[in-house]
């Protein structure tokens, strides 16, 4: 393997991980999601989409605790951040990876070109 695989092979890797966040936030939908618990009625509950006017209980898995509660509203605002949030990750790891694979292709085919 030479050194100029190793580089593109190397910044390649960001650009996936670019990719993959950067669809992850393109394919996320408007409706909330609970992760946690949303009591519906009597004693059923259920996780998974959420309907206007239900509360999610942020529930802790790991050790059994309520982390606290959202509304509807709520939690499609911090989807909503969150979707930025892959947004701007994503466009910053592929900046990156891009800026990599240009710099190294065309620093490295240069001096190729000179030998």
């Amino acid at each position: 393997m030479t050194f100029r695989g190793l580089l593109l092979g190397l910044f390649a890797v960001p650009v996936v991980v670019g990719g993959y966040f950067l669809t992850g936030a393109a394919t996320a939908d408007g409706t909330p999601q609970c992760d946690g618990i949303i009591e519906e009625y009597g004693d059923a509950e259920r996780s998974g989409p959420m309907k206007p006017g239900e509360t999610c209980d942020l529930y802790d898995f790991t050790d059994g605790r309520s982390a606290g509660t959202r509304t509807y509203e709520q939690q499609r605002k911090a989807q909503e951040e969150g979707a930025a949030d892959g947004y701007r990750t994503g466009g910053w790891w592929l900046a990156y990876g891009v800026a990599g694979l240009t710099v190294v292709t065309v620093h490295l085919g240069l001096k190729r070109r000179r030998a």
